[in-house]
């Protein structure tokens, strides 16, 4: 399954209904239904305001793949701006909400919670970032950083 929308906010609320659909129909359980649909959000915001810098002609890709036990997600923007291959910031989310280090990447940290594996996945100039998220019924290695 494909999804495109538009690099605007309000689209991700459509990716998150189908995806949570999805989902459901798989057997997934409710709570890891609702974890899905919060990482996805957040990684489609993430694509809309920091890939496409929120240029609303730019587009949005998810793509859905699907195995017996598995649901991997791939949230591709148009890369204006790429996002760097390597961590640049190791500080933990208690010192980013005590002001200690820079708010910059809770999304992510927040996604990594949520999901059993995520991370970028290589892209070329001009291709746009990459995002992959995957869930597994049963879970696995919740909150797995793997690409």
């Amino acid at each position: 399954m494909e999804l495109i929308f538009p690099s605007q906010l309000g689209y991700e609320k459509i990716a998150r209904e189908a995806i949570g659909t999805l989902a459901r129909n798989m057997g997934f359980d409710p709570t890891r239904v609702e974890d899905l649909r919060t990482a996805l959000s957040e990684a489609c915001i993430n694509a809309i305001e920091h890939g496409n810098q929120r240029q609303t002609q730019r587009r949005i890709h998810i793509t859905c793949t699907i195995s017996r036990n598995r649901l991997v997600l791939v949230i591709s923007d148009e890369g204006l701006r790429f996002h760097p291959s390597q961590e640049i910031e190791t500080a933990t989310i208690e010192q980013k909400l005590a002001g200690l280090a820079s708010a910059r990447g809770m999304g992510l940290m927040l996604i990594e919670q949520l999901v059993d594996e995520c991370g970028f996945l290589p892209s070329r100039p001009g291709q746009g970032n990459r995002f992959r998220l995957a869930m597994y019924n049963p879970p696995r290695r919740h909150g797995s950083a793997t690409a």
